[in-house]
């Protein structure tokens, strides 16, 4: 897929939520226009848009907001209603969030209103490595929850299961499995998986007491891996990256049956400086 197809789709998709303000947001209908999986597509349209489907859609209505509040006779109960908004104080909040000033401000004063500044990512440049690899037993704790709250909690877990049963050795790798886009499910909802593969045989492991662990398998297959360095806090920059940059000007599909994961190099990132983090990231393709 080139990139000029892959702005091309992007566009379609941009312009039926524009023109499809007051029908709500159908991502099966959004993900079918773009030609992605409903699993990647989120990811792919905040890489391209720079905010999640639903802010976007949440932007705009307010940007005409504006328009109604300054040329148009409506009450801004009315104007909150045509916006998305059950009553006038949501819509409130809303718009100040977003224009530092209330809608009466706006219609009273005529206040003029800044186009909101976009702050551009640095250049990156990252190398894919194509890798096909086998299928990935593994270990896994599942935690819901923000990233930085969840995270933590399942890797206690699994970490204890693994050192307690002396699963652990210098080759054991650890692995992560995001979900859920935060810009896009709530915290309260965000899955994480905290994995570890191992050689020991899994079918002679009890399960059964140890703090809801699963035997859960990585799928084999062809992957494009990225090698992230830096913060945990970085991942974003790096996925829009990936998503909007490298993808469109290769020559494969993200795989919508399979998950990306994440592999962490460093033995105790606890105790590693945040520029010494290295991850392998693995993407899935068709």
């Amino acid at each position: 897929m080139s990139k000029k197809t892959h702005i091309e789709r992007m566009n379609k998709v941009v312009q039926h939520i524009e023109n499809n303000l007051d029908a709500g947001v159908n991502i099966a209908a959004l993900a079918t226009i773009a030609c992605y999986s409903e699993f990647h597509f989120h990811r792919v349209f905040r890489s391209y848009i720079g905010e999640s489907v639903y802010a976007f859609r949440k932007r705009l209505l307010l940007e005409k907001a504006v328009h109604r509040l300054l040329y148009a006779n409506d009450s801004i109960t009315d104007i909150a209603f045509k916006s998305g908004y059950d009553n006038q104080s949501s819509f409130n909040k809303a718009f100040k969030n977003l224009y530092s000033y209330t809608p009466s401000q706006v219609r009273q004063q005529r206040v003029s209103i800044q186009p909101l500044k976009i702050e551009l990512r640095q250049d990156m440049k990252l190398t894919a490595e194509i890798k096909t690899i086998d299928a990935i037993n593994v270990i896994s704790a599942r935690e819901i929850g923000s990233y930085p709250e969840a995270a933590p909690k399942a890797w206690g877990r699994v970490m204890k299961f693994a050192y307690g049963n002396r699963l652990m050795d210098k080759d054991i790798r650890s692995i992560g499995i995001s979900h859920d886009d935060p810009s896009v499910t709530a915290p309260e909802q965000i899955r994480y998986d905290a994995c570890v593969d191992i050689d020991a045989d899994l079918k002679n492991l009890d399960f059964k007491n140890n703090d809801n662990l699963e035997k859960k398998t990585i799928a084999a297959g062809k992957y494009a891996m990225f090698l992230h360095k830096g913060s945990y806090e970085t991942f974003p920059q790096t996925y829009s990256y990936i998503f909007n940059e490298w993808l469109p000007e290769s020559d494969y599909q993200v795989s919508g049956d399979k998950t990306c994961f994440e592999v962490y190099l460093n033995r105790d990132p606890r105790k590693t400086k945040p520029e010494n983090l290295r991850t392998e990231i693995y993407i899935p393709l068709v």
